[in-house]
């Protein structure tokens, strides 16, 4: 399986902290995102690369009230 990394990034854009899994495909690695957003409450969003490659995104829906 194709191995994943998860950057779980603050509201600044800073990341201290990544997350390598593997993943079937792309649709599980964005899956697994969402976990590891979860997992990492400080987060606003999770950025998933694949070596070179930027897969895509998942950010958390804040209210802005």
């Amino acid at each position: 399986m194709p191995l994943f990394t998860f950057y779980p990034c603050r509201p600044d854009g800073s990341s201290i902290a990544f997350d390598a899994l593997e993943c079937a495909d792309d649709s599980g690695a964005l899956a697994v995102a969402r976990r590891v957003l979860d997992e990492h409450r400080s987060s606003v969003e999770v950025i998933i690369w694949q070596g070179e490659r930027r897969v895509g995104a998942v950010s958390r829906i804040t209210d802005p009230a």
